[in-house]
């Protein structure tokens, strides 16, 4: 269809020269040759199609005025050429001339004189066209001074039709960008960005060679319309403006610029608008321009952003199967708990070579997490709200694989501690039993105390272990006795049941134990107590002898004289009689421990001979004190009774040396001479 316009605007049959009547209505010339035929009514057709829409509404709506310049043609124009050419302008203000040669109005002058009625052209000489128009707006085959520059016509036609192509390549390229934001998939990101490439790169090679064509349009316009120079006639020379005055120069500068103006060619006001279409269209092709390129940048983000999401999407889904799948598997083969601390530590270290596969899968878990949290792309398109629920569901299975994960780690753990407990509690309890209730002597009492504390301290370790070993096996059963779920939630019907029989068998084995080496515990206790006590109470009778002995001594030491006065034989009379309570207490208390040692010995079925002895030697060692004492009493009293004799007589005897000195003493007091006035004595 382009080549039609252009064709048909080659053969000149309709053209704008660029010229406006004296009413502004624009000029179209048709060159008609002979009659019109059918290839030159289609030329005629394509080309005023073509020219009306060059044109803007603006001018369009001043009207249309249309010479036909039928100088050539010998045929007469009928009526209905011309309703054809009104047609062409239909719904335009059209006024229609049709210039003839001189040789017409010779044989028909009579046309002339016929007013211009409704689509009736008006017939006029080329000499009379000068009536409704200036010389200046026609061209130089209808009389006029108008130069019609063909090439450069042509190539603005060239520059709007590839305007067009370049329009249309720029829609297509739009719309195949926003069409592969939409729908292109990121496994064909690299086929399709290699298409967009070609695409663009020729999108922009005719942009380029559209802005080029359109700026060497407007460089030929200023070329073709620019100001000429002004003649050398009128330029006065340097040498000469120092002659002249201030008031011959500025005359001569007007003239100058008056004779440029008048030599200056105004732009017609066609071309005008023609140049202010082509600056709008490159300006417009230039905006174009920019929004592909944002497209282009748009869609390499949209290119790089779908890459990201594939590679995540597929690091999801990598993890999501390798949990459903691989760890799946590798988790079944192993759902026993063992039943010895051997197997148990063997399917510990089963489980830790499992999770050590699992780690890495983990990390990069996180990693994608980490990665889909911070990711800084669109998040309102589909792509980015299907990665959130692909990684919903990958965090759902991860946790409960996990969960999975720990509940099995934490049942192995207390399976092993459980049986750890076990073997560690019946071992204590033999060796506690064996070395402490069976193979403790009770001939030795110095050892009693000790085993006494050691039995102690291993019973209250072994309530301790035995009170650990119920509650692991109490949770061991518990944890056994709950439902195993796979990382999707389903249950898996694994049956522990067997397990937790063995476990409370173990934990009944263990209380029936618990009686048993209860009972035995408490008697040798008991038996320990008693062999202590016998201890201490023939320790304190020992004690006791030696305080008799004591006394014994002390009494010996310091109480064998007699007092000189009633006083002091009455204290020392109540000192003896302290020392015979104190005596007879310490005598009683050793009989006592002695006695309960005696009991306790028969009870725990030892030997009564030691406790005999010592019974024996406590009396021996009190009544040799009550002998020793009674016989020195006894010597005593018969020196008492001597001394008490002889005590009587010295009392006589002092008695009358008493009277003597009082008698001596009153007679000294006696004068030995008498007054011989008084008659008394003199001293």
């Amino acid at each position: 269809m382009e080549e039609d316009v252009l064709n048909a605007l080659q053969t000149r049959t309709v053209y704008l020269p660029g010229g406006f009547d004296r009413n502004g209505k624009i000029i179209f010339i048709v060159n008609i040759v002979n009659d019109l035929q059918s290839w030159q009514r289609k030329c005629l057709e394509l080309s005023v199609t073509y020219l009306k829409h060059s044109l803007s509404d603006l001018i369009l709506q001043k009207g249309v005025t249309v010479i036909v310049d039928a100088q050539k043609d010998t045929a007469r124009i009928s009526r209905q050429h011309a309703r054809f050419i009104y047609g062409l302008f239909r719904g335009l203000n059209i006024t229609l001339y049709l210039v003839k040669s001189e040789g017409f109005w010779e044989k028909h002058v009579e046309t002339c004189t016929k007013s211009c009625t409704k689509e009736e052209p008006i017939i006029l000489s080329k000499a009379r066209l000068t009536k409704f128009f200036d010389m200046h707006n026609l061209p130089e085959e209808l009389g006029g001074s108008l130069q019609f520059n063909y090439d450069l016509w042509l190539q603005q036609h060239e520059f709007e039709k590839f305007y067009n192509k370049t329009l249309k390549a720029m829609e297509n390229s739009q719309l195949l960008l926003q069409s592969n934001i939409s729908t292109l998939r990121p496994t064909e990101a690299d086929a399709e960005l290699k298409k967009c490439a070609q695409v663009q790169a020729s999108v922009h090679n005719n942009i380029e060679t559209t802005m080029d064509l359109g700026n060497r349009i407007l460089t030929r316009f200023n070329e073709i319309y620019a100001p000429t120079p002004p003649l050398t006639s009128a330029v006065i020379a340097p040498a000469a403006i120092t002659h002249l005055t201030s008031n011959e120069v500025a005359t001569n500068l007007a003239a100058t610029t008056q004779l440029r103006s008048l030599m200056k060619r105004n732009l017609p006001l066609d071309l005008n608008c023609e140049r202010s279409r082509i600056e709008l269209r490159l300006n417009e092709i230039e905006k174009r321009q920019t929004e592909l390129r944002n497209l282009w940048l748009k869609l390499m983000q949209s290119v790089r952003e779908g890459r990201e999401l594939s590679s995540l999407e597929e690091g999801v889904a990598f993890v999501t199967n390798w949990i459903l799948n691989t760890a799946e598997q590798l988790f079944n083969r192993q759902q026993t708990i063992g039943c010895d601390v051997k197997a148990c530590e063997q399917l510990r270290t089963a489980h830790n070579v499992l999770e050590m596969e699992c780690r890495e899968t983990y990390g990069f878990y996180g990693e994608l997490l980490y990665k889909i949290d911070t990711y800084n792309g669109c998040k309102d398109g589909l792509a980015y709200r299907d990665l959130i629920s692909q990684k919903d569901f990958m965090q759902f299975v991860c946790r409960s694989f996990a969960s999975r994960l720990e509940r099995r780690r934490n049942i192995l753990i207390t399976s092993l501690r459980f049986y750890r407990l076990v073997n560690e509690y019946f071992e204590r309890t033999t060796q506690v039993f064996e070395s402490l209730v069976m193979g403790n002597k009770m001939d030795d009492f110095t050892k009693a105390a000790a085993s006494l504390k050691k039995l102690k301290d291993s019973q209250q370790n072994l309530v301790s272990i035995e009170r650990e070993l119920i509650k692991e096996g109490e949770k061991l059963s518990d944890m056994l006795s709950m439902p195993v779920k796979d990382a999707l939630g389903r249950d898996l019907h694994i049956d522990y049941s067997d397990d937790i029989c063995n476990v409370r068998e173990i934990l009944e084995t263990t209380l029936a134990r618990r009686k048993i080496f209860s009972d035995s515990v408490e008697l040798q206790k008991l038996t320990l107590e008693q062999v202590t006590h016998i201890q201490a109470y023939e320790e304190d009778s020992r004690m006791a002898i030696k305080w008799l002995d004591d006394l014994y001594n002390v009494m010996i030491r310091c109480h064998t004289h007699v007092g000189c006065n009633i006083y002091e034989i009455q204290v020392q009379k109540d000192e003896l009689q302290t020392f015979q309570k104190t005596g007879k207490s310490i005598y009683n208390y050793g009989c006592q421990l002695l006695e309960a040692s005696q009991a306790l010995r028969g009870t725990c079925k030892l030997s009564l001979s030691d406790a005999i002895q010592m019974q024996e030697e406590l009396q021996h060692t009190w009544h040799n004190v009550l002998s020793d004492h009674s016989k020195i009493l006894n010597e005593q009293r018969d020196q008492l009774r001597k001394y008490l004799i002889e005590r009587e007589q010295l009392l006589l005897e002092v008695g009358r040396m008493v009277r003597l000195g009082r008698l001596l003493k009153t007679r000294l007091k006696e004068p030995f001479i008498l007054d011989a006035t008084t008659g008394k004595r003199m001293n």
